[in-house]
């Protein structure tokens, strides 16, 4: 049994983490600026959280004291919370260093480093800053997850269209897939700059995911392909949000769906 910290415990993947690790026998610390009310969606039982803030480093230290390894599954997609990523990498790693945890894992985007869209810059910022700190630390690069996917059909069809982004594929992958993942990570000593990429269990271009997201939810938007300029639209026709040969065997997009409209 592992002592694992979670940084970013309450958000999307960090909670399904700290209950993938509590499901494995870990001691799991969930920190996070604001703790999640008791026995809400973001609770997990079992698990202990502490409020501390990464921006200031403010109560980082007493909370990594005694983990053998630190999870960061921060996020932040626009402005301070892209900055906030560089800021939050080296305030976490000073204050494990000082409280002596043994090992990071930090969750990246799938070749991030070779999109120049701003947000994916910063999370290979935020990688290069694991990969040349004294700890030792491994990345964790997955595709995108169901959620991103469905964001953009659900935002679609509030205004009665299915929107379907020309040239795009994808290899979605579920959140709980990803935290399994990151749970594997934290228990084996990572090689120097260590980099491991999870996709999804299929390959599928968006018209492909538009149907099935129209045969399950029942969706009556009028279907439209629209193009996506600038570096996110290249680096999505691409192929380089892909990784073919890292696939896990988890949740297709089709099982995640049927799921979550029960």
């Amino acid at each position: 049994m592992s002592r694992v910290v979670v940084v970013g415990g309450t958000g999307l993947v960090g909670h399904q983490l700290v209950d993938e690790c509590v499901r494995r026998g870990h001691h799991t610390r969930s920190i996070s600026r604001h703790l999640p009310a008791h026995h809400s969606s973001r609770w997990v039982a079992g698990a202990e959280y502490i409020a501390a803030d990464v921006t200031t480093g403010q109560g980082l230290t007493d909370a990594l004291v005694g983990a053998d390894v630190l999870i960061d599954v921060l996020d932040g997609r626009v402005g301070k919370g892209q900055r906030a990523l560089d800021d939050g990498a080296l305030n976490l790693l000073g204050a494990a260093r000082e409280a002596g945890v043994g090992r990071a894992v930090v969750l990246s985007i799938v070749n991030c480093d070779l999109a120049a869209f701003s947000y994916y810059r910063a999370k290979a910022r935020q990688e290069k800053i694991y990969q040349n700190s004294s700890i030792p630390s491994v990345v964790v690069r997955a595709t995108q997850f169901h959620n991103l996917v469905v964001g953009v059909f659900d935002a679609g069809g509030k205004v009665g269209l299915l929107p379907v982004l020309k040239g795009a594929v994808f290899q979605p992958i579920a959140v709980q897939d990803v935290a399994g993942a990151l749970a594997d990570a934290a228990t084996h000593q990572p090689m120097p700059r260590e980099i491991i990429n999870v996709g999804g269990p299929q390959v599928l271009e968006m018209a492909e995911l538009a149907r099935i997201y129209r045969d399950i939810t029942g969706a009556t938007g009028r279907q439209i392909t629209l193009p996506l300029p600038g570096a996110l639209g290249k680096f999505f026709s691409s192929g380089e949000n892909l990784a073919s040969d890292s696939a896990v065997n988890g949740l297709t997009f089709e099982a995640w769906l049927r799921l979550r409209s029960v």
